[in-house]
């Protein structure tokens, strides 16, 4: 089993513990007692993490809670289930929070496929195994201090806000500001430019992640789902522009960044007129 730390590596916090949101959703009573079991079991082996975990029985009540309380980091959804299933809730939960880490649980690959369109994270198969889901959790944590701790430097009018590269889905130029769209759906605008929108979003652009679209549009690659003749559709359904000057680099970009790298997905890059 991957040790805590060194799954961590140097992304780790040091003294600061790291406190991870995860959500299990599952209809199977004895399931879902044993995942959580699981849960504790796993916190109690890794002292430098908090674990604050919640459990549903059906997505309605996972999707009651999200638009009350936020979004977790870690989604933990059983595939199979009466009324909306796992896939479905996927997708209600990516209206709602593009960000968070979908791991599906299931007696079967077949789901895969349509697991692409939510951008799961991984799968476990039933039964759980407790090494598997302590190395998916182990993932997760890297990920997640990785995260946390690669930030970009925004001036606003209220002072310094410093955000996660993840969190941001695009940037435009609007009246001489930037406009980030985050991906809880907020948005965050700069201060008047003193220079050009290129420079003003250098800090993205020096991310593998980070691409312009068009001369006053950058985008998160992680939120594009495809790369259409009349622009980009990003996960939620979004339309972005791309322009022509554009368009064969984002589309090598995105190809790329999948390839080597990025959540895996079905590539769905449409012919272009």
């Amino acid at each position: 089993m991957p040790d805590f730390k060194q799954a961590l590596g140097k992304h780790a916090f040091g003294r600061e513990a790291l406190i991870i949101r995860i959500a299990l959703c599952d209809d199977e009573g004895a399931q879902l007692a044993q995942a959580e079991a699981f849960l504790r079991t796993y916190r109690a082996r890794r002292p430098h993490m908090e674990l604050d975990t919640a459990a549903f029985s059906s997505g309605i009540d996972l999707m009651e809670h999200l638009r009350a309380k936020g979004a977790f980091d870690l989604y933990l959804l059983d595939v199979i289930m009466p009324g909306e299933n796992g896939i479905e809730l996927g997708r209600s939960i990516r209206e709602f929070d593009q960000g968070g880490r979908i791991v599906y649980l299931t007696a079967s690959r077949d789901f895969a496929v349509d697991s692409y369109q939510v951008r799961a994270w991984d799968y476990l198969l039933k039964p759980l195994d407790e090494e598997r889901l302590f190395q998916i959790l182990d993932g997760a944590a890297g990920d997640l201090a990785r995260d946390r701790r690669a930030l970009v430097s925004v001036k606003t009018r209220d002072g310094f806000r410093r955000l996660p590269f993840r969190s941001v889905v695009y940037g435009e130029l609007a009246d001489r500001c930037v406009r980030y769209h985050l991906s809880d759906n907020s948005v965050l605008e700069s201060t008047s430019l003193r220079g050009s929108f290129r420079d003003a979003v250098r800090p993205l652009l020096e991310q593998p992640g980070f691409v312009l679209c068009a001369a006053s549009f950058i985008v998160n690659l992680l939120f594009v789902e495809r790369v259409e003749p009349s622009g980009l559709r990003l996960t939620d359904g979004r339309p972005l522009p791309l322009s022509r000057l554009f368009r064969a680099e984002v589309t090598e970009r995105w190809l790329d960044y999948y390839l080597k790298g990025g959540p895996a997905r079905e590539s769905a890059v449409s012919e272009s007129d």
